[in-house]
């Protein structure tokens, strides 16, 4: 709790929070400034430092639990070792009343005694904690104030054309006025080329080479292009965007960069913020000319569209095969007449392997036929899978009996509270006991009241779920004895398709190359089945969910 008194905190050791965000950075607040107060503040009240927790470049709006030295704080409260704390003011905490209040909670139930060395009040008190939320609010006010005063200082130099902090768009450097200009600095490792010309080579690929992005990023990284996290070094700093660069150039990247504007000229800002904000167009010197630029947007969406006109084949597995190797998703494909499944990590740079994955195709036809029969097997064959069921639904009745008698009792129990707290009121209206007698006894009971509720409504869900189980195994029967109907007749393939995606969960495939042997390798497919279920309606199936099937494996070799 705060105190107002410093008697509470003379002994041998106490702690010292401090923290500042960017925002506070601008006001001219620094933790410097935090740490030279409280060295001051402890040597004039006698009080000797235990630790130092700075959270210094932290911005006030997260709880206290996800900053760094205010994790380390909780933990140490927790276990004991932090029992004082003092702070400079309550902005330390939190820059919002929430977070505020939620801090001094945290610290507060393991036993910690937090004093602000600027304002002087103690939370034990009514008048103590109504100041805190006050506080916590204004705290809030304050800056909500500032961020309104901030936005508008950085519309109106938006609208100047100065660059506003965040990533410098690649091509592009800032000068020393604060505005972009075309960034013709040799690149490292490649002296006769610089960003600039990276651009106009890419736009270049693209407009008269007609080069896809995949082509593109494949012939940057040829080059040893270095992209800008690798050529800014930044690829190992912190930080979400950094730590999961592979130092290569993606296809995505090269597209959202012959996507941009601002290489034409013109540069919207405030377009990524989440806010609902003024969005201010403003020029910027281009780099390809307006009419390049828009014969790329031609050829992109030209690209995109002929992507889609290739689908020549229907793939019955699409979206179903995982790659072993890297993790992401293979897709249909077709070399000359031959349909191929392939993983995606060949030409995304994407998955764990930050690079081109190097498993093979998958022939279509065999993947298929495979999964496909091992579907129909199961389909005239369920074994033991529907007799396992069944065991289950005879347990699954036993648990709903005894939920149906605990529901019972439990309503009768929330009954009996109402009664409780009725008599309770009586003995106060005749004196038998003292109004602080009835606040106890009356929280108690709607504590108890409230668990027998939260129980209740458990219950209730449970006895509804189980009532749906009890009822899978006839649904069980009736769909397998259609679908054996059904597959008795040659399948049009979106009936096939039905059939595969509502007993199909995934399918792993594991490649592997044999040494001395250019184009015959083994693959090892793991299909795991979960059956969805399926309703056969006027000759359709229509997936519904039933329960999970057990897993298959099989090894054979394949071709590419």
């Amino acid at each position: 709790m705060f105190s107002n008194s410093l008697e509470d905190f003379f002994g041998p050791e106490v702690d010292i929070y401090a923290r500042v965000s960017s925002e506070d950075q601008q006001e001219r607040e620094t933790i410097e400034n935090q740490i030279e107060y409280a060295t001051k503040y402890c040597e004039l009240n006698k009080l000797t430092i235990r630790e130092w927790y700075l959270d210094d470049g932290i911005t006030g709006t997260i709880p206290l639990r996800d900053r760094p030295a205010g994790a380390k704080l909780i933990k140490d409260a927790q276990e004991g070792k932090s029992k004082k704390i003092l702070i400079f003011n309550m902005k330390r905490l939190g820059r919002v009343a929430r977070v505020t209040l939620d801090a001094v909670y945290e610290l507060e139930k393991h036993g910690a005694k937090i004093k602000s060395m600027t304002e002087p009040f103690d939370t034990s008190t009514p008048a103590g904690r109504f100041i805190l939320t006050v506080l916590a609010g204004q705290a809030e006010l304050d800056r909500d104030t500032m961020l309104e005063t901030m936005w508008h200082g950085a519309n109106r130099a938006a609208r100047k054309g100065k660059w506003l902090g965040g990533i410098v768009p690649y091509g592009y450097k800032k000068n020393h006025d604060g505005f972009l200009e075309i960034n013709c600095d040799p690149l490292p490792g490649k002296e006769d080329m610089s960003e600039a010309s990276v651009i106009e080579l890419l736009y270049h690929l693209c407009v008269n080479g007609k080069m896809s992005t995949i082509q593109i990023a494949d012939y940057l990284n040829a080059l040893g292009i270095p992209p800008s996290y690798v050529k800014d070094n930044r690829s190992i700093k912190r930080g979400r965007r950094k730590e999961k660069t592979a130092g290569v150039w993606r296809p995505a990247r090269v597209g959202n960069m012959i996507k941009n504007s601002t290489y034409r000229g013109i540069h919207v800002y405030g377009k990524r913020s989440n806010k609902d904000r003024e969005l201010i167009e403003r020029k910027v010197p281009a780099i390809i000319s307006e009419e390049m630029w828009h014969q790329a947007q031609i050829i992109l969406k030209a690209n995109q569209i002929e992507a889609v006109k290739n689908t020549k084949r229907q793939y019955l597995l699409r979206g179903l095969i995982k790659c072993g190797c890297c993790g992401l998703n293979y897709h249909g494909t077709a070399y000359r007449s031959s349909p191929f499944y392939v993983c995606n990590g060949k030409t995304a740079y994407a998955g764990p392997l930050m690079g081109k994955c190097k498993s093979r195709n998958i022939p279509a036809p065999w993947v298929e036929n495979l999964v496909w029969e091992q579907c129909v097997n199961f389909i005239n064959n369920p074994g033991d899978t529907v007799k396992e069921l069944v065991n289950v639904d005879e347990k699954v009745l036993d648990h709903t009996a005894a939920y149906i008698d605990e529901k019972e009792l439990v309503q009768k129990s929330l009954l009996n509270k109402d009664d409780e707290r009725q008599s309770i009121l009586e003995l106060y209206r005749k004196k038998m006991i003292s109004s602080n007698d009835v606040e106890i006894q009356l929280t108690e009971i709607t504590n108890e009241k409230k668990e027998l509720e939260d129980r209740l409504r458990e219950l209730n869900i449970l006895i509804e779920g189980n009532a749906r189980k009890e009822k899978r195994t006839d649904d069980v029967f009736q769909i397998l004895d259609g679908l054996r109907e059904v597959i008795k007749e040659e399948l049009p393939f979106e009936t096939k398709r039905a059939i595969v995606k509502a007993l199909v969960k995934k399918i792993i495939v594991h490649t592997h190359f044999e040494d001395g042997v250019k184009r015959f390798h083994n693959a090892s497919v793991h299909a795991e089945f979960s059956f969805d279920g399926i309703k056969v309606i006027n000759g359709t199936p229509v997936p519904v969910v039933i329960f999970p099937l057990s897993m298959k494996h099989k090894a054979v070799p394949v071709l590419h």
